[in-house]
């Protein structure tokens, strides 16, 4: 058969939707809106390709011009603005849209780029939106870039965005507030302010960054009754005895999702007692890492601890990591099996490493797949799984790495975007190889996403494992951290031909600075 003269419109209509589907809406609404075949724009028009638009100014695959956000505005908009329920786009471009037709399925809105100092004048009264956002919006996703909050604390920004927002969107019952890889945003702190501060009758599910603990503990102290859904990242243990919260059990939480970016000095049972109120949860995801200086205390312990006395509980996926002396973890390691004394996450599978760090020793217990982005302290030893969604990966030698530990870590690590070598046994190296005219045969390892290196606590070895084209390729590498004098060896006094390459990528340097016999930091951003 002689397909050559088949065009696009020949081709059934499941076909159609199914091309169609795999391209960017906006895209296809764009370039095929108005083409006059009625068939066509029936099936463009279809809620599948209208229903959630993302009309922000860069885009996956294009860029959002004046003269294409013309065209949406006065032309596509107005003809399928009764499919539309989902806008994601930039503040600058809110009134353009919103105010180009009627949306009387409207309900979610996601702010790319939101930043205080410009965007929030729209959240106040007599603002031109006024109506939509404070009558229309149940689901509303703030997503942050860059540090446009300014100078404003985590307790203003907190009074002056996060508690407005709340108040001012009158049927809103999901906020999601984020950031982009590499960008932060003020973590709400609340635990000082008044109890009507961030309340609300409608939420029903919330994912924010906070700064302490103490501020989880505010928030469900009642001021959000409707809650069901509760994603939180702290970043401190910390709490302060003096601010006194309501302490009731919370039976319309279902899902509580608990991450940890910091170490948890010492445990002594506040996270554990907070979730026994929780008392119809059915969802739990927990990321901790805790230092455990005085005593052991079993891993196994920990997890079942958590688990306890919630009968409802269907879904638990966690990360565990103890650190403790290596002499309490070998003790524990040989007399305990992990898969047989966990018994309170039915089927579950469950996986664990161990890493020896000089004095200490870290213990990782983790459920199958591994769903978190980060992972720190592992070593030659690790399970032969694929861990997905890890982004940002600290490695300690146990034992000197080889070239061949980094294949692995590249094949294992697929997303990762940051890499942090540790060196605690120095791999011997000679300096005059460097300069060798012969070249090796390395299988090469690639770290197709890695952006960020940080190679501050490592010898020349494992610098080389990473700047040597021959041996690593990393072609998003931009920013490097490391020392200055390890630097210089490996690339020869900057004159090494095998490392120039990826060192010309980074524009970020974060090296190694001398000051009067003491040691600091400086960041230098060479011209481009």
């Amino acid at each position: 058969m002689n397909l050559s003269n088949v065009q696009l419109l020949d081709l059934p209509n499941e076909i159609l939707f199914y091309i169609l589907k795999k391209l960017d809406n906006v895209n296809v609404l764009y370039s095929f809106f108005g083409i006059n075949n009625e068939r066509f724009e029936n099936i463009i028009e279809d809620k599948f390709s209208s229903n959630s638009l993302n009309i922000t100014s860069t885009t996956e695959n294009s860029t959002i011009t004046d003269s294409i956000l013309d065209r949406f505005c006065d032309y596509i908009l107005p003809q399928i603005y009764f499919n539309v329920k989902c806008f994601i786009i930039e503040p600058e471009f809110m009134e353009r849209i919103l105010l180009a037709t009627p949306y009387p399925n409207l309900t979610e809105l996601k702010l790319f780029n939101f930043q205080s100092v410009t965007s929030l004048h729209y959240f106040t009264d007599n603002s031109s939106l006024e109506h939509i956002l404070k009558e229309k919006i149940t689901k509303l996703d703030l997503i942050h870039k860059g540090d446009g909050h300014g100078t404003l604390s985590s307790k203003v920004y907190t009074k002056t965005v996060f508690a407005h927002i709340l108040t001012y969107c009158k049927k809103l019952e999901h906020l999601n507030v984020t950031a982009l890889p590499d960008f932060g945003y003020p973590s709400l702190s609340i635990r000082y302010l008044p109890s009507n501060t961030c309340s609300s009758s409608t939420l029903t599910y919330l994912c924010i960054n906070v700064q302490n603990f103490a501020d989880i503990v505010s928030l469900l102290d009642g001021r959000l009754k409707q809650l069901s859904t509760l994603i939180v990242l702290f970043y401190e243990m910390d709490t302060d005895s003096s601010v006194v919260n309501n302490l009731d059990d919370l039976p319309n939480l279902k899902c509580f999702s608990l991450i940890n970016n910091g170490l948890i000095q010492e445990y002594d049972g506040k996270i554990v007692s907070h979730l026994r109120r929780m008392i119809n949860l059915e969802k739990l995801t927990l990321y901790l890492r805790l230092v455990l200086e005085r005593i052991f205390i079993d891993p196994i312990y920990l997890i079942n601890e958590f688990s306890m006395h919630m009968s409802r509980l269907h879904s638990f996926k966690f990360y565990l990591s103890t650190k403790n002396t290596r002499n309490n973890l070998v003790r524990y390691l040989s007399n305990n099996d992990i898969k047989q004394n966990y018994v309170n996450i039915g089927h579950q599978e469950v996986s664990n490493i161990a890493q020896f760090f000089g004095p200490t020793a870290t213990y990782h217990v983790f459920t199958l797949p591994f769903q978190f982005l980060q992972l720190e302290y592992i070593g030659n030893i690790f399970p032969n799984i694929v861990f997905a969604y890890v982004v940002d990966l600290c490695v300690c030698d146990e034992v000197p790495f080889e070239h061949e530990f980094f294949l692995r870590i590249s094949k294992a690590f697929p997303k990762l975007k940051s890499i942090r070598v540790m060196n605690i046994t120095p791999h011997s190296y000679d300096v005059k190889e460097l300069s060798d005219n012969t070249i090796q045969s390395y299988e090469l390892v690639e770290y197709p996403h890695l952006t960020f290196l940080d190679m501050f606590w490592t010898n020349g070895y494992y610098l080389d494992q990473f700047l040597n084209e021959t041996k690593a390729h990393l072609p998003r590498l931009s920013k490097l951290k490391v020392r200055y004098e390890e630097l210089r060896i490996i690339t020869n006094d900057f004159t090494r031909e095998i490392t120039r390459r990826h060192c010309a990528n980074v524009t970020q340097l974060i090296i190694e600075r001398r000051i009067a016999g003491s040691k600091d930091y400086y960041i230098y951003f060479p011209l481009l």
